[in-house]
């Protein structure tokens, strides 16, 4: 039985892109933009029209994820991202696609790395790390199949001074640092999915926030915004949305946490 999709609004920034179907999605005046997923004050990063003069914040938050969806089915999770009011577009998803420049991610408030299509060179990952230290979101996940193309999201993190590593790993992840992505989660599927690595350096502020044997999980500061590393896909297959209500907090902790400043999540 499929469990009841989490009704949201969202306060976004941007323009609207969709390839989904996306709902006429509010503005929810009364929010308090700097409310993270805890409840705690966090003054998030300030992005798009985040600090728009008129004060009338944001109507849609717009995301867009690079490459396909993972081998199992994912529909609740792209329906999800409708409900809550969001404008998803989906690209670079064939090898033949162009290289990222900035105008690629200019439409974006968010940017999610799921099952890359290609390999990525040092200059687009200098694209990826202009827009995040600008003030966006980035979240990655990665264990799709098992060989080296799990890792291709590498060079695109470089920036960020972390990387996906070593054999693979299963879980689930019960070990969790006080972070407001984790709030709320006591234990998250990890199937077949790698560690997380500290490459050093000091271009970003990098915090481990859950592990098995070694972190899966890295909470990131880089410039005005944010990411968020996991090691696994299996947080957006409809097995786990019909059947672990803590995979959908996770998402709703790492939106609220990575989304620029005035584009909060908004449970209800």
């Amino acid at each position: 039985m499929r469990l009841r999709l989490l009704a949201l609004f969202l306060l976004g920034c941007g323009s609207n892109q969709t390839q989904f179907v996306t709902p006429d999605g509010g503005a929810d005046a009364g929010s308090d933009a700097s409310t993270s997923a805890d409840g705690s004050s966090d003054g998030g990063p300030t992005f798009g029209d985040a600090t728009a003069a008129d004060g009338g914040g944001c109507t849609t938050l717009n995301i867009g994820i690079v490459g396909n969806p993972g081998s199992n089915s994912s529909s609740n999770f792209q329906q999800w991202l409708v409900s809550a009011g969001t404008s998803v577009t989906r690209i670079q998803t064939n090898a033949t696609d162009p290289a990222i420049t900035s105008g690629t991610l200019a439409p974006f408030d968010v940017v999610i790395l799921d099952w890359l299509a290609r390999d990525y060179a040092p200059s687009e990952a200098a694209v990826l790390q202009a827009r995040i230290n600008a003030g966006g979101g980035l979240i990655t996940m990665t264990g799709y199949n098992g060989t080296s193309t799990d890792f291709r999201a590498n060079v695109l993190l470089a920036p960020f001074s972390v990387a996906y590593s070593g054999g693979l790993l299963n879980g689930p992840v019960t070990n969790f640092a006080p972070h407001p992505i984790t709030s709320g989660l006591t234990s998250v599927t990890f199937a077949g999915g790698y560690a997380v690595s500290d490459l050093g350096g000091g271009g970003s502020t990098r915090t481990a926030i859950a592990s098995l044997t070694s972190p899966v999980a890295y909470a990131i500061q880089l410039g005005a915004g944010r990411a968020f590393v996991w090691g696994d896909e299996w947080i957006e297959f409809d097995s786990q949305w019909n059947t672990l209500p803590e995979i959908k907090q996770l998402w709703v902790n790492v939106f609220a946490w990575v989304a620029p400043q005035g584009c909060p999540l908004q449970p209800q």
